[in-house]
C-alpha cells in the first residue's frame, strides 16, 4: 500500500478499470447486479434485441450455438457467441442502436457512487484512468473527456499526460466503429501500434492497478488483456496489482494479487486507503451481505452520537479525522 500511495504521489500510478466498477455502481439495495451489465447477460440482451425485433430466428443454427455457448464456462467460448451477436448486429446496421439502448441510459440508473467518487479522487491526486468498459460513468463522475482508439494524436498526447480522459481500450458505445466484443476485433486491438504503445509505456515506467476485473466469465475482454501483458512483457518486475475479491481465481504471473474483500463493494473503502487525505463518499445506497441498506459510515459519523462523543474530547477535535481514516480504510465495517 505504502509503494502505491508513493506512485499515487509521483503521479506514476494507473488504474485499469473494469466491468467490477460498473457492476458496484449500478448495483441495488439488495444486492441485485443489472442483468445486461454482466458479460453473459450482455450477449444474452444482444440475442434477443435480435430474435424480438425479428432480425434473425432463434432456431438459426449460429443464434442458437451462441444462446446455449452462454451456459459455457470456457471466456473462449463466450467470446465467440459474442462475435456471433456482434456480426448479426452490424449486418443488420443494428449495432450503434443497440449500444445506445444497452448504454444510454445507464448513468440514470446508478445508485452507489461511493466507488466512483473514490476512483475521482484518485485521478484529481494523479492518477491516469484506462477502461476495457463500454459505458462512460467513469468520465462522467470524473468530468473527463473521452478517448478512443481512432485519433491517433489523442492517443499520443494521452501517453505523454497532455490530454487528460478516460482511454477506452475496448471501445465507448459512443463510438460503435470502436467497440471490441469478440476474438477478432481483440486481436486487432492487442496488434494496434498505438494501443499497444500505451500500455507498453505504462507497463514499462508506471505501475498498473486492475480494478474490478472480476472473474473471466463476467468479464472475458479483461481476462484477455491481462493474458495479454503477461505473455508479451513477463521481463518486467512484478509491480503491477490486481485486485481480487476473495473468491476470484484470476492470476497472472506478472502481477501481485491485492484481495479487498469478498464483494465489489469492498473495493471503495481498500481504494480510498491510497488518499492521504480523509475522504467521505456521498451518503448513497450501500448493499449489506445481509440484504439490508446499510448506513454509510459518513452518515454514521455525523450522527448524534459521534458528534456527542467529540464534543466532550474538548481540545483533541482531530478525533474526527482519525475516525475518518479508521473508518475508511476498514472496508470489512458495515452499519446497519
Amino acid at each position: 500500500m505504502d509503494r502505491l500511495k508513493k506512485d499515487l504521489k509521483d503521479k506514476r500510478l494507473v488504474i485499469i478499470v473494469g466491468v467490477g466498477v460498473t457492476l458496484n455502481a449500478t448495483t441495488d439495495a439488495s444486492g441485485k447486479t443489472l442483468p445486461r451489465l454482466t458479460w453473459t447477460g450482455l450477449i444474452r440482451n444482444g440475442l434477443d434485441y435480435l430474435v424480438s425485433a425479428g432480425y434473425a430466428q432463434a432456431s438459426n443454427r449460429r443464434i442458437r450455438y451462441a444462446y446455449e455457448a452462454l451456459d459455457d464456462s470456457d471466456p473462449a467460448i463466450l467470446l465467440d457467441a459474442a462475435g456471433i451477436m456482434a456480426d448479426q448486429m452490424r449486418k443488420n446496421g443494428q449495432f450503434p442502436t443497440w449500444l445506445e439502448s444497452v448504454f444510454g441510459s445507464l448513468h440514470e440508473e446508478v445508485r452507489n457512487r461511493s466507488l466512483l467518487e473514490v476512483l475521482r479522487a484518485l485521478h484529481r491526486e494523479g492518477a491516469t484512468l484506462l477502461t476495457t468498459n463500454y459505458d462512460d460513468l467513469l468520465e462522467r463522475a470524473c468530468d473527463l473527456r473521452r478517448v478512443g482508439r481512432s485519433n491517433q494524436d489523442d492517443i499520443l498526447k494521452f501517453k505523454r499526460g497532455d490530454l487528460d480522459g478516460v482511454f477506452h481500450v475496448h471501445g465507448s458505445y459512443h463510438d460503435p466503429h470502436e467497440v471490441v466484443l469478440d476474438n477478432t476485433q481483440y486481436y486487432q486491438v492487442t496488434h494496434a501500434d498505438e494501443v499497444q504503445n500505451v500500455l507498453q509505456t505504462f507497463l514499462e515506467y508506471k505501475t498498473i492497478i486492475f480494478v474490478g476485473c472480476g472473474s473471466g466469465l463476467e468479464d472475458p475482454n479483461f481476462g484477455a488483456l491481462l493474458k495479454w501483458a503477461s505473455e508479451r512483457h513477463g521481463n518486467i518486475s512484478n509491480k503491477h496489482c490486481l485486485l481480487v475479491r476473495d473468491a476470484d481465481n484470476l492470476n497472472h504471473k506478472m502481477l501481485v494479487r491485492l484481495k479487498y474483500g469478498p464483494d465489489y463493494s469492498d473495493l471503495a473503502h481498500y481504494l480510498q486507503c491510497l488518499l492521504d487525505e480523509p475522504f467521505e463518499p456521498p451518503q448513497d445506497s450501500m448493499p449489506s451481505r445481509t440484504g439490508k441498506q446499510a448506513e454509510h459510515p459518513a452518515a454514521f459519523l455525523n450522527s448524534t452520537r459521534i458528534k456527542s462523543f467529540l464534543r466532550r474530547l474538548g481540545p483533541f477535535r482531530n478525533g474526527k479525522e482519525i475516525a475518518d481514516r479508521i473508518l475508511g480504510c476498514s472496508r470489512s465495517l458495515q452499519f446497519h
